[in-house]
């Protein structure tokens, strides 16, 4: 992979800035540290997710998985969130290639189990069955339910790799 010499030299001033920060200063005892959000109140929509470990896969690098979550994020979130399935529809093949992908891959060293072996040799079939629905045109409900159950099986080999439920 090559690097531009405009991109080397921001991510070499933005190295020099992150060393030259100060520490933040301890917590006192009296002070509390920030509480996140429960997961039903964070905005999806506006997180970066490529951003967010990703646990063993993304330590080993399972850059298949990875590409695949990006899909599920776009797809999944507007549906559950907003009911929105323009999204799914317009990425369902995107999808199944991708999933072809995963299922071609070397997994991770963790997660070389059984039950994950088969989530990852089955995303593929599960991929499909919902692209099925959106070339057939099924209704927003069943589309959604369908997507549904797509994240619920990808959230199997996802927990592999994260420990991380979205």
């Amino acid at each position: 992979m090559t690097m531009t010499s405009t991109r080397l030299a921001a991510l070499l001033a933005a190295s020099a800035a992150l060393i030259a920060a100060p520490l933040a200063p301890p917590l006192s005892a009296q002070e509390k540290p920030p509480v996140k959000p429960p997961v039903a109140e964070m905005d999806h929509a506006k997180m970066d997710h490529s951003k967010m470990d990703h646990g063993a896969a993304k330590a080993e690098g399972w850059k298949e998985l990875d590409a695949y979550h990006m899909l599920m994020m776009a797809t999944w979130h507007p549906a559950k969130d907003k009911n929105d399935l323009a999204p799914i529809r317009a990425k369902a093949t995107e999808m199944v290639a991708s999933a072809k992908l995963v299922a071609a891959s070397k997994s991770p060293m963790a997660c070389q189990k059984p039950e994950l072996l088969k989530a990852q040799a089955g995303l593929p079939v599960e991929t499909e069955k919902v692209a099925a629905m959106v070339a057939a045109k099924a209704a927003d409900a069943d589309l959604k339910a369908g997507l549904k159950g797509l994240h619920d099986s990808f959230d199997v080999l996802e927990g592999c790799a994260s420990g991380m439920k979205h």
